[in-house]
């Protein structure tokens, strides 16, 4: 008797929990504040969705206290219309009205998805004639479709990405327009994604195709991608952690490809599931092509040729082995970075580290070296090489130079480094000014040691530098200091749109250093000469009108590397981000583009045992 009533009453608060909205029903659970949620870990070509884990504390709540894929720094934002981009034009038009539903927990409360198809259908709302019928505004009417997968990868992913940078820059990412990312999950119709500046968001395309010998349409979610999500949340952590980047400078552009790459790597590491999946399917061999070396397995199973993934980070290119073009370029860095990774992790092994411990240590060392570049790397324009020197300085920095004598031959066989600009490194470490922060550190106290210090930075007496910020490493204890250039000492001086970055150590010294003039060598401090030239460029640049355009002034260097100065503005909401640079050869404007396609444009061609990839000028007719 006295079993039955424990167990009417335990029935009895299930029942009155399940009736309890959502949030006050949490409140009772004791020590678990996790949601399930589900998620491909890879991409849908590659493998189903499982159920993760994510915090449930902070979500918000929608319609009847339901959770929301949405919290303090990040949410999920999508629009009533998917967008088509116009043939050879950077412009977007609404196309279809959005099929996918509000980004809402399901009536238990969580975000497990169990019944999902995993490769979806599209539903099109068709006439009497077989074509799409379209509503009042011209768009075709998608049908709805309950398929959330999409959504929560993308929402697991950038989480993940973004817990990962964090740990390993010791320091909050304000990510986003303030530190609140908003992700549009189905933005557009393309095998793309990327990080808008302007919207300060990330967009998320859809890939309608064919498979072979088949008449209907189904619909890839990019966002069902881990690696991609994680990838492109890789490009919006970059931007937060070099805020004084140039969008369209080909160094920047370069290494933020790398970035993407290697985020997603690291961090998938840091799920022991992932590490035991990884040795389970390469019999624990990781010096061959593997599920963390291989991004975008989705174009290989879409084009029919599994050899055919975006990018794979096994191989031995050299810089010369490569085009200029990002993505391409970018390959060398990440090729040279899993090496390392091999050397680091077979080291750990060797010192009697478990598999699994030893992977995660390994992609903890390596996320070390990726987030810890950016505090040793110009804040502005750089050269591709100054990345290679970055990984140099960290590991002198952070791991004592343990790792020197390998990065070394590794850059140099990559063609990263060259004997010469090895040897600039050691002049520019020998060159670091002797500064010293105080034991109390504030804006007030930095601000002070910077102006006291003009001199040892090699900034001119026509110029000076302004505080912009200082932000403190809590892993490694480390300061780093940002500071603007301006045109005079004075209190009002007009500011540059030129940047230097200071890094201290915990023992307050001065590590590194990277002024905001940039150097056409190693020396920190330009010559009488080159100053004069900065004026004189300046005086030409406000005759042409070009401090009047609605940014500061920049000095840059040009493709052949002479000084310059123009002035840069971001134009363009959303999706039609981009910069219009007013220089002294075009004071009118020259449009520079920010985003980079994932892939060409037209690849049906490349195989053609494949599915056919649809474009939205396929779709009005199909």
């Amino acid at each position: 008797m006295k079993k039955r009533l424990i167990l009417f009453n335990v029935t009895m608060l299930a029942v009155v929990l399940a009736s309890l909205p959502i949030s006050r029903a949490r409140m009772f659970a004791e020590g678990d504040r996790t949601i399930r949620i589900s998620s491909y870990q890879d991409d849908p070509f590659v493998e189903g969705s499982s159920f993760e884990r994510i915090d449930g504390t902070g979500l918000d709540m929608g319609d009847g206290e339901r959770p929301m894929l949405a919290n303090a720094q990040l949410k999920i934002v999508d629009e009533s219309v998917v967008y088509r981009q116009e043939s050879d034009n950077t412009d977007y038009l609404p196309f279809a009205t959005n099929p996918w539903p509000h980004p809402m927990s399901n009536e238990k409360g969580n975000f497990k998805f169990p019944q999902e198809e995993r490769f979806p259908l599209h539903l099109i709302e068709r006439g009497a004639d077989g074509k799409p019928i379209l509503n009042e505004e011209g768009l075709q009417i998608w049908k709805p479709r309950d398929l959330h997968l999409g959504m929560t990868t993308i929402f697991d992913a950038a989480t993940a990405a973004k817990e990962a940078a964090e740990d390993w820059s010791g320091r909050n990412i304000a990510w986003g327009d303030d530190g609140f990312l908003e992700i549009n999950s189905h933005a557009f119709i393309d095998f793309n994604a990327f990080f808008s500046p302007t919207a300060k968001m990330l967009f998320f395309g859809v890939v309608p195709y064919r498979l072979p010998g088949q008449t209907e349409i189904k619909m890839f979610e990019m966002g069902t991608s881990w690696e991609v999500v994680a990838h492109e949340s890789g490009h919006a952590l970059q931007g937060a952690l070099k805020p004084n980047r140039i969008w369209t400078d080909l160094g920047y552009r370069t290494w933020s490809e790398s970035f993407g790459d290697q985020l997603e790597m690291w961090a998938s590491l840091r799920d022991s599931r992932r590490c035991r999946y990884l040795l389970a399917s390469t019999n624990g061999n990781l010096n061959q092509s593997n599920p963390i070396t291989i991004i975008g397995e989705a174009l290989g199973g879409l084009l029919g040729d599994p050899r055919l993934p975006l990018r794979d980070a096994f191989h031995d290119k050299k810089v010369s082995d490569t085009s200029s073009e990002v993505h391409d370029r970018s390959e060398v860095l990440t090729g040279a970075a899993y090496k390392l990774f091999l050397l680091v992790y077979g080291q750990l092994r060797n010192e009697g580290l478990g598999e699994v411990a030893a992977l995660e240590k390994a992609a903890d060392t390596m996320g070390t070296f990726l987030v810890g570049c950016t505090d040793f790397a110009p804040e502005n324009g750089m050269e591709f090489v100054d990345v290679a020197k970055a990984y140099l300085k960290v590991d002198k920095e952070r791991f004592g130079g343990r790792y020197h004598a390998f990065l070394v031959d590794e850059f140099l066989k990559r063609e990263l480094l060259t004997a010469g600009s090895l040897n600039d490194w050691l002049a520019h470490e020998a060159q670091v000014p002797d500064l010293m922060l105080p034991r109390r550190v504030s804006d007030k106290t930095v601000s002070k040691i910077v102006q006291s210090n003009l001199d040892e930075l090699g900034i001119g007496p026509e110029f000076g530098l302004a505080l912009q910020s200082v932000t403190h490493d809590g892993r490694s204890g480390y300061t780093i200091v940002r500071v603007q250039l301006t045109e005079g000492r004075e209190g009002d001086a007009a500011l540059f749109d030129n940047h230097g970055i200071l890094t201290f150590r915990a023992d307050r010294t001065l590590a590194d250093y990277h002024s905001p003039i940039p150097q056409s060598s190693v020396m920190q401090t330009l010559s009488a000469l080159s100053q004069n030239r900065i004026q004189t460029l300046v005086g030409q640049a406000r005759l042409r009108g070009l401090d009047r355009r609605g940014a500061p002034l920049s000095i840059v260097r040009d493709s052949g590397g002479r000084l310059t100065v123009e002035a840069r503005v971001l134009r363009g909401d959303a999706m039609r981000c981009h910069v219009v640079a007013y220089t002294l050869t075009n004071p009118q404007g020259e449009r520079r583009e920010v985003i980079t396609p994932t892939i060409p444009r037209r690849i049906e061609g490349l195989q053609p045992s494949g599915a056919q990839i649809l474009t939205a000028d396929d779709l009005r007719e199909k």
